[in-house]
């Protein structure tokens, strides 16, 4: 089978390898959709957190069709179509699992998540799952678009931020970043009765789609010289958003949100900041604003996504803005100059 292995910054080759063989409690899922997370462009752009360890063999965001099931799986057949999803609980039954968060388990990441070390992503034809029950694998309705589907990764992202924060019902809102979490995030915010959103980007050919998935206004943050006022004025308050979800992970976008919030309000870190914050702690004390860090997401996330689409309660259009083939996505996406015009990106190692 064909794969794509990261070996370093700027060093992603097409290599072959052997079609893995399920053994027991695994499970081998030929690949329609890998989509490609901003992490690993990052990673590929060379920045590179410590926990990488080269050769690597990318991809967390993968849906495809189950052709091999090993000794002692069941729940599944031959011929199912599933999200391969991040781990569920650990084995060990760690402090986080057992409180029910398994997306903060203290063994899942990185070492257990596939596509970040020593687990094979979904950058290939093949993927194999290497511990079904540890896994987070979730069938896909049959009346559900696999394309929509493996969009589950940034769908529930902003699913599970929207449902860990304060945010209710006529809540004033921020969202920085209008990529595939940030346009996520608008639409379900407005579909949970926010009052006004307000989107910060540094892109003004972006306002259509903001506004088509429910954002009320979009402020360009690279030609304004005043974020703050110019927020609270577009919300129609003097104090500032009731809640501000970061998801353009950028140093300077962390700025901009916390200056937006209320006092007592809330900042959402929904985006991965991979570089140093410089900003005054102690500039924000007086108005005691919260900050939550959102990471990942749940296989009750998944399930929720995958109910809503069924039910034809969401939909994203727009969001895929390319679908590459193994062999061409490293010089025409990776490796292009510009990526501007992109929101997600899929790869379909079928073309």
């Amino acid at each position: 089978m064909k794969v794509l292995t990261l070996y370093g910054a700027f060093d992603m080759r097409l290599e072959e390898r052997p079609v893995p063989e399920a053994g027991a409690n695994q499970m081998l899922v030929k690949i329609e959709y890998a989509g490609i997370c901003g992490t690993d462009v990052e990673f590929f752009h060379g920045h590179l957190p410590p926990f990488l360890r080269f050769p690597i063999l990318p991809g967390h965001e993968n849906v495809g069709i189950v052709t091999e099931l090993g000794e002692g799986v069941t729940g599944f057949e031959v011929g199912d179509r599933v999200i391969c999803g991040p781990p569920s609980f650990c084995r060990e039954l760690c402090s986080s699992c057992k409180e029910g968060k398994p997306n903060i388990c203290l063994n899942a990441f990185p070492g257990r998540t596939a596509g970040f070390g020593t687990l094979d992503g979904g950058y290939s034809e093949y993927l194999l799952i290497n511990d079904v029950v540890h896994t987070s694998i979730v069938k896909i309705p049959d009346n559900v678009d696999m394309a929509d589907a493996v969009l589950f990764d940034v769908i529930c992202v902003a699913v599970h931020a929207i449902c860990g924060s304060r945010f209710k019902v006529g809540d004033n809102v921020v969202v920085s970043g209008a990529g595939s979490i940030g346009l996520s995030l608008i639409q379900f915010l407005k579909a949970g009765g926010a009052k006004k959103i307000v989107v910060l980007d540094v892109r003004d050919d972006v306002e259509q789609i903001v506004k088509q998935y429910g954002g009320d206004h979009l402020v360009n943050t690279t030609n304004n010289e005043d974020i703050t006022g110019t927020v609270k004025e577009l919300l129609g308050s003097d104090i500032g958003a009731d809640v501000v979800f970061e998801s353009a992970g950028a140093p300077e976008s962390f700025v901009n949100c916390i200056s937006c919030v209320r006092p007592a309000g809330q900042l959402v870190c929904v985006g991965t900041i991979l570089t140093p914050v410089s900003f005054v702690p102690a500039a924000y004390h007086p108005t005691e604003p919260d900050i939550h860090y959102s990471f990942v997401y749940t296989e009750a996330d998944i399930k929720t996504y995958m109910d809503m689409l069924a039910a034809g309660k969401v939909s994203f259009p727009g969001m895929v803005t390319g679908i590459f083939g193994i062999e061409d996505v490293v010089k025409e996406f990776f490796g292009a100059e510009d990526r501007k015009g992109h929101i997600k990106a899929l790869i379909n190692p079928n073309l």
